[in-house]
């Protein structure tokens, strides 16, 4: 459900959540609000956004016995305030992801979702997972070096693990919101 569609019916509570990126140094988060009963489906498109990640892989959500929970459904179904579930993206990177819900927000005045922080970069998709990535920040620490410059040809000489451009954050977060969003059909 969107705000527009809000308008017309008693609005959902909006949650403030955070998503941190697990098994990485330095430690990558997120933070933002969006409507407690948004579906889990719409709502990896607002952790896609948020993060920084392309919507280039797989997805699944898991409760903290890591039973899948379907992506049907809403976010107040499947937990609460102070409650976590996770995230995994890229099942070959395995990129895991711990969503929290950290509190309501006693006087809401959208739009949602909105980010509001975050702290370092996004790795780059592809680079391998954790493990890779704690190479590829080795690596782009150290000495110039024939693998360094490899990487840096890669990644086009413009990633900063600790940069986070909030502006370019909130930007993805709308165009990805907008891709989630069904589309009327128009057929008839």
């Amino acid at each position: 459900m969107t705000t527009e569609d809000r308008k017309t019916s008693r609005p959902a509570p909006v949650w403030r959540l955070k998503v941190e990126l697990i098994g990485v140094s330095p430690k990558i988060w997120r933070r933002f609000d969006t409507f407690a009963d948004v579906e889990l489906s719409q709502l990896h498109y607002c952790i896609q956004g948020v993060m920084g990640w392309e919507l280039a892989h797989l997805f699944c959500y898991q409760d903290g016995y890591g039973t899948s929970i379907s992506e049907d459904l809403h976010l107040c179904d499947v937990c609460g305030v102070g409650d976590a579930l996770r995230y995994a993206y890229d099942f070959g990177d395995d990129w895991q992801h711990l969503i929290t819900v950290e509190k309501v927000i006693a006087q809401p005045a959208g739009p949602y979702p909105a980010l509001i922080a975050g702290k370092n970069a996004c790795p780059p998709e592809d680079c391998g997972g954790p493990w890779g990535y704690a190479d590829l920040v080795k690596v782009l620490a150290g000495r110039p070096n024939a693998r360094r410059r490899e990487l840096m040809e890669w990644l086009d000489d413009a990633f900063d693990p600790k940069a986070f451009d909030i502006e370019e954050a909130k930007e993805r977060l709308a165009q990805y919101v907008a891709l989630s969003v069904p589309k009327p059909d128009v057929t008839n």
